[in-house]
């Protein structure tokens, strides 16, 4: 019997990557069906295509260059990356600025936060199916669940949360690679949860705080120092203002209430 388990618990893994697999590939065919649907559909978009294309390709190019002359604000999990990950945090980002730049690498790697997220969640749950419900009590123990094992050494950053994570998180990973925009993801079994962290995303919760009670954005960044939760300091909220800024002196753009936020799965997040 516990042969016929063994076996059970082997093929429900393989059958689970196989349709983790089959889903990426049915998803990239659907994404280039779209594509050519939109293009059928819509003779007359606002932008032309190629001008977009070029825009954004150009960004991609110029935070690239970044990220060469600072290597040490790359995670390792960024080889998983895809290009279409590069894509969006440069949409609406100017990258021509320091603060600006370092935004949109944050975005990118949490870009690849999440498809690691997603990888260390399936091995999770394959753990518990294959080991009768037991959580599995590091992430080393994760590697050989894991879709590609030879992803194994992106495990080394995770730990076990500590007491103040609510219950049901198994494993966090921090990225502090960057003061300005750091970030903390959460892994268990049936979901993964990361969010921004550090000074740059204090300042734009202080933008949102004043916005909300204003009920405009503000043009300056002193305006915003009575809403800073956390002692910055003023040359790093103005930079990180002015990279906010979608062109010069125009206020500048956040996302909601000034967070950077990925999530996947049925639980709730931290």
């Amino acid at each position: 019997m516990e042969s016929v388990r063994a076996d059970i618990s082997r093929l429900k893994r393989e059958n689970a990557r196989m349709l983790r697999q089959l889903a990426v590939v049915a998803e990239r065919l659907d994404q280039q069906g779209s594509g050519s649907q939109v293009v059928a559909d819509s003779p007359t978009p606002k932008r032309p295509p190629k001008e977009v294309s070029a825009r954004v390709a150009e960004r991609i190019s110029k935070l690239k260059e970044y990220l060469s002359a600072h290597p040490e604000m790359a995670d390792p999990e960024m080889r998983l990356l895809k290009d279409d990950d590069w894509a969006f945090p440069v949409s609406e980002i100017r990258v021509d600025t320091e603060a600006s730049k370092r935004k949109a690498l944050a975005q990118v790697r949490m870009q690849a936060q999440s498809r690691l997220g997603e990888m260390v969640a399936a091995a999770v749950r394959d753990y518990i199916d294959a080991n009768n419900g037991q959580q599995p009590s590091n992430a080393a123990q994760l590697g050989p669940y894991l879709a590609d094992p030879a992803n194994a050494d992106l495990l080394q950053g995770f730990g076990r949360p500590d007491s103040t994570a609510p219950p049901g998180c198994l494993f966090q990973r921090v990225s502090a690679v960057d003061e300005w925009y750091g970030s903390t993801c959460y892994v268990s079994d049936n979901e993964f949860h990361a969010h921004g962290t550090g000074s740059g995303l204090v300042v734009e919760q202080a933008i949102a705080a004043f916005q909300q009670a204003s009920g405009s954005p503000p043009n300056e960044a002193s305006q915003i120092v009575p809403y800073l939760r956390e002692t910055v300091s003023p040359s790093t909220a103005n930079a990180v203002f002015d990279g906010l800024r979608p062109s010069p002196n125009t206020p500048p753009v956040i996302s909601q209430d000034g967070g950077m936020y990925s999530t996947s799965g049925s639980g709730n997040p931290p």
